[in-house]
């Protein structure tokens, strides 16, 4: 979208307008609705979430959540730990292919990490969102 209009006059109000129109998109929700209030989590931006995190939302999410949005989160963790398990492998195996303590080396020792991270954080998440105890 250009910030001129089509005689080419600058006009930012239309620019605007239309740029707060496309960011509008419908995103993935849990929506938990409760005696005193309710919640929506953006399922892409909230989680996987650290595990003090979980063990505050994940009680609300299986008593007061729809099936549908349990749902939607479980296959949403599960993709997302497959991604992270495939990348740490992918990380390892390249920094096995190089020689150890080069600056490369550690580079992907570190990124193996990160993913391993986040990995773990998924596999905790699904368990707490089944019920089950870190």
């Amino acid at each position: 979208m250009e910030r001129r209009n089509a005689e080419g006059y600058h006009d930012p109000t239309a620019y605007g307008g239309m740029r707060m129109a496309e960011q509008k998109t419908e995103r993935e929700t849990v929506k938990i609705v409760y005696k005193n209030g309710r919640m929506e989590l953006y399922i892409h931006e909230f989680f996987p979430c650290t595990a003090a995190v979980a063990r505050k939302v994940f009680p609300l999410i299986r008593r007061f959540a729809k099936e549908e949005d349990k749902g939607k989160l479980r296959q949403f963790l599960r993709i997302k730990a497959q991604e992270h398990s495939g990348k740490v492998k992918a990380f390892s195996e390249k920094a096995e292919s190089l020689t150890a303590k080069t600056e490369e080396w550690h580079f992907y020792r570190r990124k193996a990490r990160e993913e391993q991270i986040i990995y773990n954080q998924c596999m905790k998440n699904l368990k707490l969102l089944e019920g089950r105890k870190e």
